[in-house]
Protein backbone atom coordinates (compact mmCIF):
# COMPACT_ATOMS: atom_id res chain seq x y z
CA UNK A 1 0.00 0.00 0.00
CA UNK A 2 1.51 3.38 -1.33
CA UNK A 3 -0.01 6.24 -1.11
CA UNK A 4 -1.65 9.37 1.02
CA UNK A 5 -4.65 9.81 2.78
CA UNK A 6 -6.28 13.00 3.36
CA UNK A 7 -7.43 12.49 7.41
CA UNK A 8 -9.76 14.14 8.96
CA UNK A 9 -8.43 13.99 12.44
CA UNK A 10 -10.92 13.93 15.42
CA UNK A 11 -10.71 16.02 18.46
CA UNK A 12 -9.26 14.25 21.61
CA UNK A 13 -6.02 12.13 19.76
CA UNK A 14 -2.55 13.08 18.66
CA UNK A 15 -1.42 12.94 15.16
CA UNK A 16 0.25 9.93 16.60
CA UNK A 17 -2.59 8.02 18.10
CA UNK A 18 -3.94 8.31 14.28
CA UNK A 19 -0.90 6.89 12.53
CA UNK A 20 -1.51 3.97 14.95
CA UNK A 21 -4.86 2.66 14.67
CA UNK A 22 -4.26 3.35 10.30
CA UNK A 23 -1.21 1.19 11.22
CA UNK A 24 -3.21 -1.44 13.17
CA UNK A 25 -6.35 -0.80 10.69
CA UNK A 26 -4.47 -1.09 7.47
CA UNK A 27 -1.72 -3.84 8.40
CA UNK A 28 0.60 -1.40 7.03
CA UNK A 29 3.55 -1.08 9.03
CA UNK A 30 5.39 2.55 7.18
CA UNK A 31 3.00 5.03 8.33
CA UNK A 32 3.82 8.67 9.03
CA UNK A 33 1.86 12.00 9.40
CA UNK A 34 3.04 15.32 6.87
CA UNK A 35 1.95 17.82 9.97
CA UNK A 36 1.08 17.72 13.88
CA UNK A 37 -1.82 18.69 14.93
CA UNK A 38 -2.81 19.13 18.60
CA UNK A 39 -5.09 16.77 20.34
CA UNK A 40 -7.68 19.07 20.88
CA UNK A 41 -7.82 20.19 17.11
CA UNK A 42 -9.50 18.81 13.99
CA UNK A 43 -9.38 18.51 10.75
CA UNK A 44 -6.88 17.85 7.70
CA UNK A 45 -3.88 15.33 8.58
CA UNK A 46 -2.34 14.03 5.47
CA UNK A 47 -0.77 10.66 6.18
CA UNK A 48 1.39 8.76 4.05
CA UNK A 49 1.50 4.51 3.82
CA UNK A 50 4.45 2.21 2.78
CA UNK A 51 6.41 4.08 0.08
CA UNK A 52 5.00 7.32 0.35
CA UNK A 53 6.71 7.71 3.34
CA UNK A 54 9.12 9.30 1.84
CA UNK A 55 8.01 12.24 0.79
CA UNK A 56 7.04 13.50 3.76
CA UNK A 57 9.54 15.96 3.68
CA UNK A 58 8.09 17.70 0.66
CA UNK A 59 4.40 17.74 2.25
CA UNK A 60 5.38 19.77 5.22
CA UNK A 61 6.58 22.43 4.09
CA UNK A 62 3.30 23.93 2.30
CA UNK A 63 0.95 26.70 3.60
CA UNK A 64 -2.04 25.80 5.99
CA UNK A 65 -5.28 27.44 6.58
CA UNK A 66 -6.89 26.87 9.95
CA UNK A 67 -10.42 27.96 11.23
CA UNK A 68 -11.27 28.87 15.22
CA UNK A 69 -12.02 30.15 17.94
CA UNK A 70 -10.40 32.56 20.05
CA UNK A 71 -11.31 33.20 23.92
CA UNK A 72 -10.43 36.48 25.06
CA UNK A 73 -10.13 37.26 28.87
CA UNK A 74 -9.05 33.88 30.03
CA UNK A 75 -4.97 32.63 29.61
CA UNK A 76 -3.78 29.24 29.52
CA UNK A 77 -0.53 27.36 30.70
CA UNK A 78 -1.14 25.45 27.45
CA UNK A 79 -2.52 28.41 25.17
CA UNK A 80 -5.29 26.36 24.60
CA UNK A 81 -8.10 24.98 26.19
CA UNK A 82 -6.99 21.73 27.33
CA UNK A 83 -4.32 24.02 29.53
CA UNK A 84 -4.69 25.15 33.45
CA UNK A 85 -6.41 28.57 33.28
CA UNK A 86 -3.16 31.73 34.52
CA UNK A 87 -5.07 34.73 34.68
CA UNK A 88 -8.91 35.98 33.63
CA UNK A 89 -9.29 39.39 33.25
CA UNK A 90 -12.60 41.31 31.68
CA UNK A 91 -12.29 42.25 28.22
CA UNK A 92 -15.20 44.87 27.79
CA UNK A 93 -13.01 47.42 27.17
CA UNK A 94 -12.33 45.45 23.95
CA UNK A 95 -14.52 46.52 21.09
CA UNK A 96 -14.65 45.24 17.11
CA UNK A 97 -12.33 47.92 15.45
CA UNK A 98 -9.62 46.83 18.27
CA UNK A 99 -9.63 43.13 17.44
CA UNK A 100 -9.71 44.63 13.65
CA UNK A 101 -6.27 46.45 14.01
CA UNK A 102 -5.02 43.96 16.32
CA UNK A 103 -5.75 41.35 13.14
CA UNK A 104 -3.79 43.56 10.78
CA UNK A 105 -0.91 43.97 13.05
CA UNK A 106 -0.53 39.90 12.43
CA UNK A 107 -0.70 39.99 8.91
CA UNK A 108 3.36 39.85 7.90
CA UNK A 109 6.51 37.93 8.41
CA UNK A 110 7.10 37.79 11.93
CA UNK A 111 9.05 36.34 15.37
CA UNK A 112 7.03 33.57 16.87
CA UNK A 113 8.07 32.15 20.17
CA UNK A 114 6.87 27.86 20.34
CA UNK A 115 4.54 27.28 23.38
CA UNK A 116 6.43 25.15 25.92
CA UNK A 117 3.85 22.47 25.69
CA UNK A 118 4.87 21.81 21.87
CA UNK A 119 7.39 18.79 20.56
CA UNK A 120 10.13 21.03 19.63
CA UNK A 121 13.35 19.69 21.22
CA UNK A 122 15.48 21.84 23.12
CA UNK A 123 19.04 20.46 24.68
CA UNK A 124 17.58 16.66 23.36
CA UNK A 125 14.56 16.57 25.12
CA UNK A 126 10.94 17.62 24.05
CA UNK A 127 9.38 20.79 25.34
CA UNK A 128 5.78 19.14 26.61
CA UNK A 129 7.82 17.04 28.55
CA UNK A 130 9.85 19.50 30.38
CA UNK A 131 6.66 21.37 30.91
CA UNK A 132 5.09 18.88 32.31
CA UNK A 133 8.10 18.67 35.23
CA UNK A 134 6.22 22.20 35.53
CA UNK A 135 9.09 23.40 34.63
CA UNK A 136 9.82 26.48 31.59
CA UNK A 137 12.81 27.06 29.65
CA UNK A 138 13.88 29.93 27.15
CA UNK A 139 12.95 29.15 23.74
CA UNK A 140 14.24 30.63 20.40
CA UNK A 141 11.80 32.69 18.15
CA UNK A 142 11.41 31.55 14.66
CA UNK A 143 9.88 33.01 11.66
CA UNK A 144 6.79 32.31 10.78
CA UNK A 145 4.67 34.37 8.04
CA UNK A 146 0.77 34.79 8.06
CA UNK A 147 -0.77 35.43 4.82
CA UNK A 148 -4.30 36.54 5.75
CA UNK A 149 -6.11 36.80 9.47
CA UNK A 150 -9.58 37.22 8.45
CA UNK A 151 -12.18 38.35 11.26
CA UNK A 152 -15.47 36.06 11.12
CA UNK A 153 -17.50 36.65 14.05
CA UNK A 154 -17.07 38.91 17.15
CA UNK A 155 -19.51 38.31 20.28
CA UNK A 156 -19.61 38.81 23.30
CA UNK A 157 -20.65 36.36 26.29
CA UNK A 158 -20.68 35.95 30.21
CA UNK A 159 -18.74 32.90 31.63
CA UNK A 160 -19.70 31.99 35.04
CA UNK A 161 -18.35 29.09 37.50
CA UNK A 162 -19.98 26.41 35.31
CA UNK A 163 -17.23 27.73 32.86
CA UNK A 164 -14.32 24.77 33.44
CA UNK A 165 -11.45 24.15 30.70
CA UNK A 166 -11.22 20.02 31.24
CA UNK A 167 -6.93 19.21 31.71
CA UNK A 168 -6.77 16.11 29.90
CA UNK A 169 -3.40 16.62 28.51
CA UNK A 170 -1.90 16.28 32.01
CA UNK A 171 -4.76 14.63 34.11
CA UNK A 172 -5.16 17.94 36.70
CA UNK A 173 -8.17 18.21 38.05
CA UNK A 174 -10.20 20.99 35.57
CA UNK A 175 -9.46 24.72 35.94
CA UNK A 176 -12.86 26.43 36.71
CA UNK A 177 -13.64 30.23 37.14
CA UNK A 178 -15.00 31.12 40.51
CA UNK A 179 -16.88 34.51 39.28
CA UNK A 180 -18.54 35.96 36.42
CA UNK A 181 -16.82 37.58 33.71
CA UNK A 182 -17.50 39.43 30.56
CA UNK A 183 -15.44 37.42 27.63
CA UNK A 184 -15.57 37.80 23.76
CA UNK A 185 -15.26 34.88 21.35
CA UNK A 186 -13.14 35.72 18.46
CA UNK A 187 -14.18 33.39 15.09
CA UNK A 188 -10.91 33.31 12.58
CA UNK A 189 -9.61 32.07 9.43
CA UNK A 190 -5.84 32.32 9.05
CA UNK A 191 -3.79 31.20 6.30
CA UNK A 192 -0.39 30.83 7.33
CA UNK A 193 3.96 29.56 6.82
CA UNK A 194 4.61 25.94 7.69
CA UNK A 195 5.93 26.23 11.66
CA UNK A 196 3.00 28.49 12.93
CA UNK A 197 1.62 27.93 16.15
CA UNK A 198 -2.05 29.06 16.26
CA UNK A 199 -2.10 28.55 19.88
CA UNK A 200 0.36 31.08 20.28
CA UNK A 201 -0.81 33.29 17.80
CA UNK A 202 -4.05 33.57 19.88
CA UNK A 203 -2.20 34.55 22.58
CA UNK A 204 0.00 36.96 21.48
CA UNK A 205 -3.44 38.66 20.19
CA UNK A 206 -4.34 38.39 23.65
CA UNK A 207 -1.76 40.15 24.73
CA UNK A 208 -1.53 42.99 22.59
CA UNK A 209 -5.74 43.83 23.49
CA UNK A 210 -4.48 44.00 26.69
CA UNK A 211 -6.98 41.30 28.21
CA UNK A 212 -4.80 37.55 27.70
CA UNK A 213 -6.87 34.96 25.58
CA UNK A 214 -6.38 31.09 24.77
CA UNK A 215 -7.54 29.13 21.98
CA UNK A 216 -11.04 27.28 22.48
CA UNK A 217 -11.64 25.74 18.72
CA UNK A 218 -9.21 25.02 15.56
CA UNK A 219 -9.83 23.39 12.70
CA UNK A 220 -7.04 23.08 9.95
CA UNK A 221 -9.11 23.73 6.43
CA UNK A 222 -6.21 23.19 4.20
CA UNK A 223 -2.71 21.71 4.41
CA UNK A 224 -1.10 22.73 0.66
CA UNK A 225 -2.75 20.61 -1.60
CA UNK A 226 -5.17 18.69 1.25
CA UNK A 227 -8.74 20.38 2.15
CA UNK A 228 -11.06 19.77 4.71
CA UNK A 229 -14.28 19.13 2.00
CA UNK A 230 -11.91 16.40 0.34
CA UNK A 231 -11.22 14.58 3.72
CA UNK A 232 -12.00 11.16 4.87
CA UNK A 233 -13.23 11.37 8.79
CA UNK A 234 -10.92 9.04 10.18
CA UNK A 235 -14.33 6.83 12.09
CA UNK A 236 -15.34 6.14 8.06
CA UNK A 237 -11.94 3.78 8.05
CA UNK A 238 -12.30 2.63 11.65
CA UNK A 239 -16.09 1.36 10.42
CA UNK A 240 -14.43 -0.41 7.05
CA UNK A 241 -10.78 0.07 6.41
CA UNK A 242 -11.15 -1.05 2.68
CA UNK A 243 -12.85 2.43 2.13
CA UNK A 244 -9.23 3.77 2.32
CA UNK A 245 -8.31 2.41 -0.72
CA UNK A 246 -10.59 4.54 -2.57
CA UNK A 247 -9.75 7.46 -1.58
CA UNK A 248 -5.84 7.15 -1.46
CA UNK A 249 -4.04 9.08 -3.83
CA UNK A 250 -0.59 8.35 -5.08
CA UNK A 251 2.67 10.22 -4.79
CA UNK A 252 2.78 11.08 -8.51
CA UNK A 253 -0.53 13.43 -7.41
CA UNK A 254 0.51 14.57 -4.66
CA UNK A 255 3.31 16.15 -5.74
CA UNK A 256 1.89 17.43 -8.71
CA UNK A 257 2.52 21.03 -8.18
CA UNK A 258 6.04 20.35 -9.05
CA UNK A 259 8.02 20.59 -12.15
CA UNK A 260 8.25 17.39 -14.35
CA UNK A 261 10.91 15.82 -16.77
CA UNK A 262 11.24 12.33 -18.47
CA UNK A 263 14.47 10.96 -19.17
CA UNK A 264 15.69 7.75 -20.94
CA UNK A 265 16.03 4.50 -19.93
CA UNK A 266 19.75 4.32 -19.57
CA UNK A 267 19.36 7.34 -17.59
CA UNK A 268 16.73 5.93 -15.34
CA UNK A 269 19.12 3.39 -14.41
CA UNK A 270 21.76 5.96 -12.73
CA UNK A 271 19.69 7.84 -11.79
CA UNK A 272 17.98 5.43 -9.53
CA UNK A 273 21.85 4.75 -8.84
CA UNK A 274 22.12 8.41 -7.14
CA UNK A 275 23.57 9.88 -10.90
CA UNK A 276 22.23 13.36 -12.09
CA UNK A 277 20.62 13.76 -15.14
CA UNK A 278 21.96 15.91 -18.05
CA UNK A 279 20.79 17.47 -20.92
CA UNK A 280 20.68 14.84 -23.37
CA UNK A 281 19.33 12.20 -21.33
CA UNK A 282 15.60 14.17 -21.16
CA UNK A 283 13.18 13.17 -23.11
CA UNK A 284 10.71 15.83 -22.71
CA UNK A 285 10.19 18.66 -20.32
CA UNK A 286 6.68 19.09 -19.23
CA UNK A 287 6.87 22.22 -17.32
CA UNK A 288 9.23 25.02 -16.66
CA UNK A 289 11.65 25.32 -13.81
CA UNK A 290 14.29 27.37 -12.04
CA UNK A 291 17.38 26.95 -10.28
CA UNK A 292 16.79 24.84 -7.25
CA UNK A 293 13.38 24.13 -7.87
CA UNK A 294 12.05 19.89 -7.11
CA UNK A 295 11.21 18.11 -10.15
CA UNK A 296 9.55 14.71 -10.47
CA UNK A 297 11.65 12.48 -12.54
CA UNK A 298 9.67 9.92 -14.47
CA UNK A 299 10.70 7.52 -17.21
CA UNK A 300 9.10 6.99 -20.40
CA UNK A 301 6.61 3.88 -19.23
CA UNK A 302 5.77 7.28 -16.70
CA UNK A 303 7.06 5.83 -13.95
CA UNK A 304 7.60 8.17 -11.18
CA UNK A 305 11.68 7.37 -10.68
CA UNK A 306 11.88 9.85 -7.50
CA UNK A 307 12.62 13.87 -7.43
CA UNK A 308 15.48 15.77 -8.01
CA UNK A 309 16.46 19.38 -7.82
CA UNK A 310 17.11 21.63 -11.01
CA UNK A 311 20.44 23.01 -11.16
CA UNK A 312 19.62 24.66 -14.81
CA UNK A 313 16.87 26.84 -15.42
CA UNK A 314 14.20 25.97 -18.13
CA UNK A 315 11.55 27.84 -19.79
CA UNK A 316 11.10 27.16 -23.36
CA UNK A 317 13.67 25.07 -25.58
CA UNK A 318 16.30 22.97 -25.32
CA UNK A 319 19.37 22.82 -22.79
CA UNK A 320 23.18 22.41 -23.44
CA UNK A 321 22.95 18.75 -23.74
CA UNK A 322 26.25 18.42 -21.36
CA UNK A 323 24.33 20.35 -18.68
CA UNK A 324 23.47 18.58 -15.30
CA UNK A 325 19.64 19.05 -15.37
CA UNK A 326 18.91 18.16 -12.25
CA UNK A 327 20.52 16.17 -9.36
CA UNK A 328 19.26 13.29 -7.19
CA UNK A 329 17.32 14.25 -4.17
CA UNK A 330 15.19 11.34 -3.49
CA UNK A 331 14.59 7.94 -5.08
CA UNK A 332 11.14 6.62 -5.06
CA UNK A 333 10.99 3.56 -7.32
CA UNK A 334 13.38 0.23 -7.18
CA UNK A 335 16.24 0.10 -8.92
Amino acid sequence: MNGVLNINKPAGMTSHDVVDQLRRLLHEKKVGHAGTLDPDATGVLPVCLGKATKIIQFLQDDEKAYEGTITLGIATDTLDASGKILSVSDSNHVDLDDVKRAFDSFVGEMDQTPPMVSAIKVQGKRLYKIARQGKTVSRTPRKIRIYDLELLDFRRSMLDTRYRIPDTRYQRPASSIQHPVSSIELDFRVRCSRGTYIRALAADIGNALGCGAHLSRLVRAKSGIFELKDSIPLEEIQAAPQSAFQVMRSMDDVLSSMPKIVITSPARRRFLNGVAVNGSEVVRYESEFRVDDLIRVHDEAGTLLGIGKATETYSSGALNPRAVICKVVKVLAKT
